[in-house]
């Protein structure tokens, strides 16, 4: 027998609800179908290894007015704008929000090296040329950039395929390594994007 309680939520409360649902949300959403979603969620972090982000500290750090090339040699001001919370700056949504680290070096030239800490957000919906964690028949995972092909030029297929009437299906995975294969599907396999890369933490300086 079900019961129809009434339910109140914070502000914040119910924003994270109405993230969780999606962009498009759900007629009538219950517990129910929200736990469902959260089970479905942690089952999928935990097969792909992935760290739920926490925000639980602000640290915020100033920002440079001056803009700094990357040519000549430059003199530096001692300029701050407001200070810049890194948590605000790097998460959009923390409840759909996770680290992974890559593991292959098929978008190694889209600067994506071994062991980079990448940012999934799995709230934004993934369009033409996003770099997104894909699963491939619900099961490996990869890391490619998504190419829709209405959204491509003939030119753009010739450059890559050789030829700009090279079948292609609505959608694939483009590697950015010439030493790794593009993930065309057939007809018998499925590509599920699982969430949208928004950052690459590389590390740039190594302590000794």
């Amino acid at each position: 027998m079900s019961k129809k309680l009434p339910i109140y939520f914070s502000d914040d409360a119910w924003s994270s609800l109405q993230e969780l649902m999606g962009p498009e949300g759900k007629p009538s959403p219950t517990i129910n179908t929200v736990l469902e979603q959260i089970a479905v969620q942690n089952e999928l972090v935990e097969k792909l290894g992935l760290t739920a982000v926490l925000p639980k500290s602000k640290v915020s750090i100033p920002v440079s007015l001056e803009r700094i090339p990357a040519g000549p040699a430059f003199s530096i001001k001692d300029e701050q704008d407001k200070a810049l919370d890194l948590n605000e700056f790097l998460i959009h949504n923390p409840i759909s929000t996770f680290i992974a680290y890559v593991d292959s070096e098929s978008m190694l030239d889209a600067g994506f090296e071994i062991n980079d800490p990448i940012i999934v957000d799995r709230s934004i919906e993934a369009k033409h040329y996003d770099i997104v964690i894909a699963l491939i028949d619900n099961s490996a995972s990869t890391i490619k950039r998504l190419m829709i092909t209405s959204k491509m030029s003939k030119s753009e297929i010739k450059e890559i395929f050789g030829d700009e009437d090279y079948p292609l299906p609505d959608l694939w995975l483009k590697a950015e390594n010439p030493r790794y294969n593009h993930i065309i599907p057939n007809d018998s396999q499925t590509i599920s994007i699982w969430g949208v890369v928004t950052f690459n933490l590389k590390r740039i300086h190594h302590r000794s």
